[in-house]
């Protein structure tokens, strides 16, 4: 079994995989959704996510010293990857006002570090370029980007490398053009990062 398989298994073994009319985090909408929140429900499918992203990442393990996540849904795989690669975790999260910053605590952890930053599913990229630009205030440098789902078919531009589990070719619609509205299917918006729209 290859590697996409094996991750569409996961995700189809946890419900985690559903098709419908929903309304992403970007404010697009589209056909398929991951609610990769639900593979957190079994630790030893996140574990085994993150021994797989450890895998695709071995021959830069050298390279990092730190591997970071964004709060809420990548800090299982983020901190399952670190496990399996034995590095140090750090994680980023949102204030009460949707600004992502360092969680207290772990400033130090990655001011000045080499970062592996993961991410969980990935559909403009927005998330993870701002958490980029965080990190970078801290003299961090990321040098490589692991991300659980790519829906945009290997066509994600980002300001840092970056490597995913599981590449798919998922569209995505502003709201004006999406054909679900104008067919009136009863729009979705499942899950939360706490970012403000």
């Amino acid at each position: 079994m290859d590697r996409d398989d094996k991750v569409l298994g996961i995700l189809t073994e946890c419900d985690a995989m559903l098709e419908g009319h929903f309304k992403y985090t970007s404010g697009k909408h589209g056909k398929l959704y991951f609610e990769k929140i639900k593979v957190a429900r079994r630790p030893d499918l996140v574990m085994e996510l993150g021994r797989m992203t450890a895998e695709l990442m071995e021959d830069i393990k050298d390279s990092f010293d730190v591997v970071c996540a964004p709060a809420f849904g990548a800090i299982v795989f983020g901190f399952a990857t670190a496990h399996a690669m034995g590095k140090p975790f750090a994680f980023l999260q949102r204030d009460a006002d949707g600004v992502m910053g360092i969680r207290s605590g772990y400033k130090d952890v990655v001011k000045n570090a080499r970062i592996l930053l993961i991410e969980d599913v990935v559909t403009t990229g927005g998330s993870v370029r701002e958490t980029i630009e965080v990190l970078r205030r801290f003299n961090a440098s990321i040098e490589m980007v692991g991300l659980l789902v790519d829906r945009t078919d290997g066509k994600l531009e980002l300001p840092a490398p970056y490597r995913a589990l599981l590449t798919v070719k998922a569209e995505s619609w502003n709201t004006d053009e999406c054909p679900m509205c104008k067919e009136g299917i009863e729009l979705t918006k499942p899950g939360s990062s706490g970012k403000k729209s």
